[in-house]
């Protein structure tokens, strides 16, 4: 009996912790994937290739001494935050999911915004196909930005600074359309772009984590996924050494 109290406690104490990041694009492409990428450790490799997060620094440099305004007139007036006054990398503290486990969230936000009326807002950038609904994609990996600055922890750096109301929050999209200038060591390139606004869903975002906490507390990783490639790829190696 003491034995199992003190592996419930170990179960009770026991807190998860998730980048916002991974909430949404690695945890509904492949539960199996997701799974043992958080219990193992073992990741397939599938990061964007480092364009992408060129692309980012760029576009945040240029947006961050504008007014948000510039960006969409679906916002209010409103400025961007610094890094003195968001550090670059944000944590949370005390969240549980519907059924009392402890997680954490920490990530690094793109574009924050403090409005001028009231409240702030927090902006994904993404260089993609243009899409109106591009936002619901991202809606885990938002609403994860918005809980950690209403549950601030700290960093061993930094702590998070508390925001609230979190009132608005949306995808920026980048699509690459034209090159209009050019020279032997430099181009111009021109993007469309398109803002898509989310609206909150709490009750949703602490369904998914729940939903996720559940699959990692599974003593066994789910069944090759044959949607998935890198299953697929791993069935076809475990083929052929069987073969």
């Amino acid at each position: 009996k003491k034995k199992q109290k003190y592996q419930v406690k170990l179960i009770m104490d026991q807190e998860y912790y998730f980048s916002p990041s991974e909430l949404d694009f690695k945890a509904k492409k492949c539960q199996r994937c997701f799974y043992i990428l958080k219990k193992n450790k073992i990741s397939a490799g599938d990061r964007p290739p480092p364009v992408f997060s060129s692309f980012d620094v760029v576009q945040k440099n240029y947006f961050k001494t504008k007014n948000c305004k510039d960006l969409t007139d679906k916002l209010p007036d409103g400025v961007f935050m610094n890094k003195q006054e968001v550090p670059g990398k944000i944590v949370s503290n005390g969240l549980k999911d519907n059924k009392g486990r402890k997680f954490k969230l920490q990530g690094v936000p793109d574009i924050v915004i403090k409005f001028k009326s009231e409240g702030f807002g927090i902006i994904d950038f993404k260089t993609t196909n243009l899409s109106a609904e591009k936002s619901d994609n991202y809606k885990y990996q938002l609403e994860s930005y918005a809980q950690i600055f209403t549950h601030p922890g700290a960093t061993k750096t930094a702590p998070t600074p508390k925001l609230e109301p979190i009132t608005h929050m949306g995808v920026l999209q980048f699509y690459p359309s034209e090159i209009f200038m050019h020279n032997d060591k430099d181009c111009d390139l021109k993007m469309k772009t398109q803002y898509s606004p989310l609206k909150r869903d709490e009750k949703d975002f602490f369904n998914h984590i729940t939903n996720l906490i559940d699959l990692l507390e599974e003593p066994n990783a789910p069944e090759l996924n044959e949607s998935c490639n890198y299953c697929n790829f791993v069935n076809k190696q475990m083929q052929l050494k069987n073969g």
